[in-house]
């Protein structure tokens, strides 16, 4: 499934916008999300999107709480990452594999769904504030090429997808889709609107899994 960057969401798309909620996946703008969706009223969502739109979602993170109401409507966070659906295939068994694009982080404020299998939200968009200074993009991106240079010794096709014209925030939500792994610390960078203050949780959780690394390289 090929795919080129989209447009951002429009109002119209971001007033009624369809949500997948997930207990460990934290999504990003600038990052591409593979999805498999399996559960029927997750079928029912990727089918809707993609013959009558928007061909849109937004992603959040399961809150505490979420295994009493599973299939129901469990606790979400309210900041979430929004995409544009840029890749789709139905599979033989119902089944759809998509890919989105992120596009926002968003402020969710849910709807009335009761006609539908799956959830609805308003998306308000949330602009980043401030900024980064460039020795701490350094330090951020410094720790990021060490951790990516000791996942190539596993995975040498492995490459650290960020672009020196980035902004100091995009950047940092780059490197945190993929180097941090816990979903805890995914959300806490996804919820920091403040570029300065994403910068630093980035660099330490990325500096964190450095230790963890050099540990378990460390001769016993």
């Amino acid at each position: 499934m090929d795919w080129l960057p989209s447009s951002p969401l429009t109002a119209e798309e971001l007033s009624r916008l369809p949500l997948f909620p997930l207990p460990r996946v934290v999504f990003f703008p600038g990052t591409a999300l593979p999805l498999h969706l399996f559960e029927p009223r997750y079928r029912r969502l990727a089918a809707d999107c993609i013959d009558s739109g928007p061909k849109a979602m937004a992603v959040t993170l399961l809150a505490s709480g979420w295994e009493e109401d599973y299939e129901g409507k469990p606790p979400i966070h309210e900041i979430a990452g929004a995409g544009r659906i840029v890749g789709h295939q139905l599979r033989e068994d119902g089944t759809y594999d998509i890919i989105l694009h992120g596009l926002h982080r968003v402020r969710l404020e849910e709807l009335p769904s009761d006609d539908l299998p799956y959830r609805l939200a308003r998306a308000v968009p949330i602009a980043d504030i401030g900024t980064a200074s460039s020795a701490d993009v350094m330090a951020m991106m410094a720790v990021s090429m060490s951790v990516a240079s000791r996942v190539r010794e596993r995975q040498p096709d492995f490459s650290l997808q960020v672009s020196a014209e980035l902004p100091a925030g995009r950047a940092a939500d780059v490197v945190a889709d993929q180097l941090v792994v816990s979903p805890e610390d995914r959300q806490r960078i996804l919820q920091a609107i403040d570029v300065n203050e994403r910068v630093g949780l980035v660099t330490s959780a990325v500096a964190s899994l450095l230790a963890q690394l050099s540990e378990a390289h460390a001769p016993s």
